[in-house]
């Protein structure tokens, strides 16, 4: 009886999103155009959007990606999958923006008609590249080919008889280019191409009208200091992983994620301690998790952490609590976090529990810097699947990470024994949301609904919602009332 009575003594109530509402104050706000979303993903890493897609092999691979990062947010790539696909989809997301392409496509003047058409729908991407930088073995320019070079001649016509060659091209020597030289340039010379090459008349860079118009054109993109699109990928804590962290470094990732369920354990923190030490993987920050506790805060940071994620067992598509018996409450879990992190100066991420654009508000209220969502971004056009038709309304498929469905490619994947089925133990399940067409207008909307929320506390951003929200819990009368009503019984 001792025993049960100190458990009894320690127990304490945990409150989740839908348990609460923010008070509203008084707004010197006149326009949502005048709220700042600008936030924190990690020590070093700043976002215009508080809104991280999931790593979830249904929710976030490049397309995905590409989106957050042009809306202000990011996205975390998945790890099931091989190395080379993930570095793959990291380099496709550097590729899709920057004013300094450092890797611009190219084909040697030997090359045929037929190997240029191909190169230009590069590796079979829709639309494909609109021109290809003919250079020598030595990587010297001699000129450039285009759609337009193609037409209307043999396959077997040799690129250096089609090309526009170099004297008729505007280059430049200048490696340090800026946005607004290169605009200059472009309209100087109505050119739409402006490759950068070396004292030796070797390639470096490409400069595209594309990347400069929507570098001017979107202020709110994540970039990097490249102008590059910022992207994370997830990792695991397991043997192999390490080279798998360290390859999407090399790929150009900005952010590493350790993806486990139980994050305040000692081999996610072994995992942390081995990649902020390892030459290679420790010059980009390092988030870990999942955990829900100050504590488990307090041991993840003094191994290293540079960001956290908040979440044990809160996601729809998550039954850990339902299988371990083991989580808290997100609300609570994500106070109990920012109260730790917040002194060290540590950004947090909520990751799961989001239902509403309401919940991102409260979330971010309640002391995280930004919000991890899945169910949300699955079934638009840039999460990974299928459209398919069920009980006549269009769906995508959603998994679990920790479930059957998702364990079970990666053990092929991975060529793993039979046996490991017998000992899975699934924390996760698949279903199914609706299909949503594009992923853009639905971050639209969950941001304006957190401008509004931002507004509500009498705030112009997130640091000042933070200092001036206050809660109010509800009963379940109050949580009724929330929600919409049936105007034909009032």
């Amino acid at each position: 009886m001792g025993q049960v009575g100190r458990v009894e003594r320690s127990l304490w109530i945990g409150l989740t999103y839908s348990d609460v509402l923010l008070v509203p104050k008084r707004s010197p706000i006149r326009s949502r155009k005048d709220v700042s979303t600008q936030t924190r993903l990690s020590r070093n890493i700043v976002l215009n959007m508080p809104i991280v897609a999931s790593n979830m092999d249904t929710v976030c691979e490049s397309q995905t990606a590409i989106v957050m990062a042009r809306e202000g947010g990011i996205g975390i790539l998945h790890r099931f999958c091989s190395v080379e696909d993930q570095c793959n989809m990291v380099r496709k997301v550097k590729r899709a923006q920057s004013l300094l392409i450092e890797d611009p496509l190219t084909i040697p003047p030997t090359a045929t008609r037929a190997e240029a058409r191909d190169g230009l729908n590069w590796k079979g991407r829709k639309g494909g590249v609109k021109s290809l930088l003919v250079i020598d073995e030595h990587r010297k320019l001699l000129g450039m080919i285009t759609g337009k070079d193609l037409e209307f001649v043999e396959d077997t016509a040799l690129v250096h008889t089609l090309m526009t060659p170099l004297e008729r091209l505007v280059i430049s020597t200048n490696p340090y280019m800026g946005l607004e030289e290169a605009q200059a340039l472009m309209k100087k010379h109505k050119c739409a191409n402006i490759p950068i090459v070396g004292a030796k008349g070797e390639l470096l860079y490409l400069v595209t009208a594309s990347d400069v118009k929507k570098l001017t054109d979107n202020k709110m993109a994540s970039l990097d200091s490249k102008k590059r699109l910022l992207v994370g990928a997830a990792v695991g804590v397991k043997k192999g992983d390490l080279a798998r962290a360290q390859a999407l470094v090399k790929a150009g990732v900005d952010v590493l994620v350790i993806d486990i369920a139980h994050g305040h354990s000692d081999i996610c923190i072994d995992m942390l301690r081995l990649l902020k030490s390892d030459p290679i993987t420790s010059n980009v920050d390092i988030i870990a998790g999942n955990i829900a506790t100050g504590e488990a805060a307090e041991d993840l940071i003094a191994a290293g952490a540079d960001g956290l994620k908040i979440g044990v067992g809160p996601g729809s598509i998550c039954i850990t609590r339902l299988v371990a018996g083991a989580g808290v409450p997100q609300l609570s879990a994500v106070m109990d976090v920012a109260r730790v992190a917040h002194q060290h100066n540590i950004p947090i991420i909520a990751d799961g529990g989001v239902k509403t654009a309401g919940d991102i508000s409260k979330a971010i209220a309640a002391g995280a810097d930004t919000v991890m969502l899945g169910n949300m971004l699955a079934g638009t056009d840039e999460s990974p699947g299928h459209v398919l038709v069920k009980d006549g309304k269009k769906v995508k498929i959603i998994r679990g990470m920790a479930g059957y469905g998702a364990n079970i490619s990666k053990a092929e994947r991975e060529k793993a024994d039979d046996d490991v089925f017998l000992d899975m133990v699934p924390e996760g399940v698949e279903g199914n949301v609706p299909y949503k067409g594009p992923l853009g207008p639905i971050l639209k909307q969950l941001v304006g609904g957190l401008r509004s929320g931002i507004s509500y506390c009498g705030a112009r951003n997130i640091p000042q919602m933070r200092d001036n929200a206050t809660f109010v819990k509800m009963t379940a009368a109050g949580i009724r009332e929330s929600g919409s009503h049936d105007i034909s019984k009032i």
